[in-house]
């Protein structure tokens, strides 16, 4: 039996508009403060805790839609509903016999042949009424039609606070005392677990003597029966009630039950030799510890439950233990240092694989998020327009039909899980953007986490899938790509490589496509990557209308070559008088070893450095591009610096020492024009004032 849906509508933060969670085994709420992740653990809590007072409805979860005062609200109601799912019926296994004949008779079924579901859903009604606070009718039931039919009176069943107990939620709040966590939640469980075994009337009477043997051995110490005598004689005094008119003083428990009240757990031998109590431990080995013993519990009442299944008339136990436990963990990054998360999700795993347990947690930590599956994330985020929280599920390439890219997507945002957290995400091509784009923003505007910008190096040729998630998500988003003109599937090819994405993503076609002598039809656009390379005015007038749909090119090459246009003095300064790329030339007959920054300073012409040019125009632009021709003469004999610094060098520590000589008044001064129409789009985006047409 597993959890597989969660519904809230009106619960909260949630508003009229249902929000279907799904739940796996190790599910994984993410998003940025105050968006819901805290209000849907409260709302499974609220179901199924054992703390009555957590099930008690308030004024407060019942949904304020906006431009509504409190004051103003006359009546509200509300729904949370859970949907479970029995595994043992899917794989055909022996298993369930414990769990099924509990529930049975409020199965749902969609078709002949289905396989059953269990509704439980809580409805309530707030009105307002003569007291403050004012009135909550609820009610929790079985709802036996399918999800798809509207329900109707006859579909409710009650549901039995006895059943429901059978479903039991340990939740963690972010804001927790994890001494106090394990004194109370996991002391309850330990006891629990203690109190119901079998204890043998051997056991029994053999403990029972040996307290008594104690506390005699303790009341013959002079000590304890001089205080002992004081505490008799002081105590008369003050009260003469016969049932407390006798105090003794006792070593610990009289009997079994009393001792197990008092059971803790102690580390020993360690290298002091003495024993250590969890009281000793710091705050994130106690959290550790914590969710360390509740996977223990949940592993022996799984034994419990083979007991009671294979051999019912002997066992263990004198309990029947929960058929399933969700472990509903907020921020589990609290308390603990960085290096010990690893262990904490393996835990989590860990209680997740079991057949009795599911585990849900809440995290703000990109150490956490890269740690699990995209599959098994669920993203919360806040609707300004109606102040209402949605949930959406992470949107990845279909694995069957594109499983490289599938397996690239997946393993990207696992590497840059920030993405889900930053207010803007800038997509770029690769480890250049990554450094550039931070220090002009920080030149203009300051640092890039401070204003929740995330510069994500994902890749050009899969940068659709990234807007497919970004979309869902409803992040706003900027691209950075490179144009790559004369590259093999550059210039024309890449504009329209994004036309065809930006279409698929929903965005108006005839829009995208409209030019001064009209709409591109099909076939026309189907041969747009073999159009004249040498038309700039025409592509840079397509350029220019991809920036109001935030998608921006390094032209006329990329990133690196757009920098050494831009400022490739500076690069130049950063080698020593020895360094930089150099050519053989024939003078008088001899061959001279000569520096390219020399030829450049004195301004001769010599053939070998033109075949140097033309050499490095064909590596830069690869061997299935072109020759150059659309490029100015000083582009190319910049090839030649290209060449030298980005393929012959790494490009992270090329730009890093270039950037590192200039102040940020320097910075300012040398923008790149693409780079400030890119930095001020941005900053619109953060302030709210998007471009119509931009991601959002």
């Amino acid at each position: 039996m597993k959890l597989s849906k969660l519904k809230l509508k009106n619960y909260r933060c949630f508003g009229s508009e249902e929000q279907v969670i799904l739940i796996d085994q190790l599910t994984t709420f993410i998003g940025n403060n105050s968006t819901g992740k805290t209000a849907a653990l409260s709302a499974i809590n609220c179901m199924f805790s054992e703390n009555s007072n957590d099930r008690i409805l308030h004024r407060s979860d019942f949904h304020l839609p906006k431009n509504i005062l409190p004051d103003e609200m006359e009546q509200q109601s509300l729904y949370i509903e859970a949907i479970f799912e029995f595994e043992e019926l899917q794989s055909g296994s022996n298993g369930g016999e414990y769990a099924i004949p509990i529930f049975f008779q409020h199965f749902v079924v969609d078709n002949p042949g289905g396989l059953p579901y269990l509704r439980i859903r809580l409805e309530a009604t707030w009105e307002k009424s003569n007291t403050i606070d004012g009135s909550i009718d609820s009610n929790i039931s079985y709802i036996t039609c399918p999800e798809f039919a509207e329900i109707e009176e006859g579909n409710r069943t009650n549901a039995s606070r006895r059943d429901l107990d059978k479903i039991r939620v340990i939740y963690v709040p972010a804001v927790r005392d994890p001494s106090k966590q394990l004194k109370n939640a996991s002391g309850t469980m330990m006891y629990q677990i203690m109190s119901s075994i079998n204890w043998s009337e051997e056991t029994k009477g053999r403990v029972k003597t040996k307290i008594k043997e104690l506390n005699e051995q303790f009341e013959g110490e002079k000590g304890v029966s001089m205080f002992g005598t004081s505490l008799v004689k002081q105590w008369k005094t003050y009260d003469s009630d016969e049932r407390y008119s006798t105090a003794s003083l006792r070593f610990n428990s009289t009997d079994i039950e009393t001792s197990i009240r008092k059971t803790e757990v102690v580390f020993e031998p360690t290298e002091t030799g003495k024993e250590y109590t969890i009281d000793q431990m710091g705050d994130g080995l106690r959290s550790l510890f914590y969710i360390s013993l509740v996977d223990s519990i949940l592993d022996v009442e799984g034994q419990m439950v083979r007991e009671i299944e294979t051999d019912p008339e002997h066992t263990s136990f004198n309990r029947k233990p929960p058929i399933l436990t969700i472990v509903a963990l907020e921020e589990p990054e609290n308390h603990i240092a960085p290096h010990l998360l690893g262990k904490l999700v393996g835990n989590l795993k860990d209680i997740a694989e079991k057949n009795n347990a599911q585990a849900i947690m809440t995290s703000h930590s990109p150490s956490i998020v890269k740690r699990i599956d995209p599959e098994n994330l669920r993203y919360f985020r806040l609707d300004r327009e109606l102040l209402a929280s949605k949930v959406r599920c992470i949107t990845l390439p279909d694995e069957e039909r594109m499983q490289d890219q599938y397996k690239y997507i997946k393993e990207a945002v696992r590497a840059y899980p920030e993405l889900y957290f930053a207010k803007l995400v800038i997509l770029g091509e690769g480890d250049s953007e990554e450094i550039i784009l931070p220090k002009y923003w920080e030149a203009i505007h300051g640092n890039t986490d401070v204003s929740g910008i995330s510069i994500v190096p994902l890749g050009g040729r899969h940068v659709n899938h990234f807007w497919r998630l970004l979309n869902d998500l409803e992040i706003p988003y900027i691209t950075l790509l490179d144009l790559d003109r004369e590259r093999d599937g550059g210039g024309w090819g890449r504009i329209q490589y994004v036309l065809k994405q930006l279409i698929a993503n929903g965005y108006n076609k005839e829009e995208l496509l409209n030019t001064k002598d009209g709409i591109l039809t099909d076939a026309q656009f189907k041969k747009m990557s073999d159009w004249n390379v040498s038309d700039i005015v025409t592509m840079q007038t397509w350029i220019d209308s991809l920036e109001e749909y935030n998608v921006f090119f390094s032209a006329p090459l990329d990133i690196d070559f757009m920098m050494l246009e831009q400022i490739g003095n500076v690069y130049k300064r950063t080698l020593d008088a020895s360094e930089g790329p150099r050519i053989d030339i024939i003078q008088k007959e001899k061959k001279k070893r000569t520096l390219i920054t020399t030829i450049e300073n004195d301004g001769e012409t010599h053939p070998e450095y033109e075949t140097r040019i033309q050499k490095d125009i064909q590596n830069t632009l690869k061997e299935e591009g072109g020759d150059g021709h659309t490029y100015s003469p000083e582009q190319q004999k910049l090839m030649v610096w290209y060449t030298y610094f980005f393929l012959n060098r790494g490009k992270p520590s090329t730009h890093i020492a270039a950037l590192s000589q200039l102040s940020d008044e320097e910075l300012k001064e040398n923008v790149p024009p693409v780079l400030q129409r890119l930095i001020e789009t941005a900053d619109h985006i953060l302030k709210g004032d998007k471009n119509e047409n931009c991601a959002s």
